[in-house]
């Protein structure tokens, strides 16, 4: 048998073992990848190129099983070389459009839709990552006055983002000073990132010459509480509870520590965003992660973006045992159907009420 033949063996049987494993969650022997594949070859020399895979690094055993499964280096060689990658049905494809469309004018329903139907065509957890508030430029403030001591601020980003902050004020501000105030503001925060509008914006109006105290003391008030945001992103997750029903966590330790990730959603986040740097679909595999909760599992994400910035990720998580080619082709979709949406006019993307 000449190299290249062995290699071309020993690529198509951990293939064969991939595939049976990710259907059956049972370890593969000789045996199956024989009889159910029709493989000209005899059983010692299978068994012989599942020897070499293992001592290689891309298969184990269980100590009670005569069979193999695929380690993290056996996925990572299946999803980069080996895997053919499938497309959604045009089913699919309209069932998932049609929901969108449903959510058309609400961005937040937007993005919470979105790890629902994640979650729910793959049945694992999905999540939708959106960007920092901080490192966003201003486009728009829209004030509008709640009560005599509230007010609402409404941050339209020039990616698009809208934002919304209640706050309090001790001065009774009337409508037609809220209007003159807004137009103030509009004028001078455009093109501010909101991490440096603190110090910015107030350099801006000193230029104004505004004359009326109550205005300068007003502003400064408003502009400190419209933009302490979170420096981190929203994170929106669904489908936590179907890691429950997967046979690969059975362990509850396994279950207790993913769950406290995801519940956190901190490091989960610190991990997402890391990758929101790294355009195009990916897939993190067990030990590829240096979340050490998540290790158990994979990770399938994809970057989404408006106009030329890349502002988010959104993604599934589940288990290492996953149909890989479908779920990159399900993320794959999903990502490009929130650039879409968020390539509509900025005035159909709005948060709903009540969302800050």
């Amino acid at each position: 048998m000449s190299k290249i033949s062995l290699e071309e063996r020993k690529q198509k049987i951990l293939q064969i073992v991939i595939h049976h494993y990710i259907r059956s969650g049972k370890p593969v022997g000789s045996e199956t990848i024989i009889e159910k594949n029709k493989l000209e070859v005899s059983p010692a020399t299978v068994r012989n190129i599942l020897a070499v895979l293992e001592k290689e690094g891309y298969l184990t055993h269980p100590h009670t099983s005569s069979g193999r499964v695929p380690t993290d280096k056996g996925y990572r060689f299946y999803v980069d070389s080996l895997m053919q990658l499938q497309q959604l049905t045009q089913e699919e494809e309209q069932r998932i459009e049609k929901e969108y469309e449903s959510q058309r004018g609400a961005l937040d329903s937007v993005m919470q839709e979105t790890s629902k139907m994640l979650s729910m065509l793959s049945h694992y957890t999905g999540f939708v990552l959106t960007p920092s508030p901080a490192v966003d430029h201003l486009k728009r403030l829209e004030l509008v006055k709640l009560d005599r001591d509230r007010i609402l601020a409404v941050l339209v980003t020039d990616a698009g983002l809208i934002r919304h902050k209640i706050m309090e004020i001790e001065q009774d501000v009337n409508s037609s000073e809220l209007v003159s105030i807004n137009r103030l503001l509009n004028k001078n925060v455009y093109g501010i990132s909101v991490n440096d509008i603190g110090a910015e914006i107030f350099k801006r109006l000193q230029q104004e010459k505004i004359k009326q105290v109550k205005y300068i003391s007003i502003m400064e008030k408003l502009v400190q509480q419209a933009f302490a945001l979170d420096e981190e992103g929203e994170l929106y997750l669904e489908g936590a509870s179907n890691i429950l029903s997967q046979p690969d966590f059975a362990d509850y330790e396994k279950v207790r520590n993913i769950f406290k990730v995801i519940d956190e959603k901190k490091m989960l986040c610190e991990l997402l965003e890391e990758k929101v740097s790294h355009e195009g679909t990916k897939v993190i595999i067990g030990e590829e992660t240096p979340c050490k909760e998540l290790q158990e599992c994979s990770i399938v994400t994809s970057t989404y973006r408006a106009g030329d910035k890349t502002l988010g990720a959104l993604g599934i998580i589940g288990p290492k045992r996953m149909e890989y080619s479908k779920m990159i082709a399900l993320v794959d979709y999903f990502s490009k159907l929130i650039n879409k949406t968020l390539s509509r006019p900025t005035k159909e993307l709005k948060r709903e009420p009540g969302k800050k």
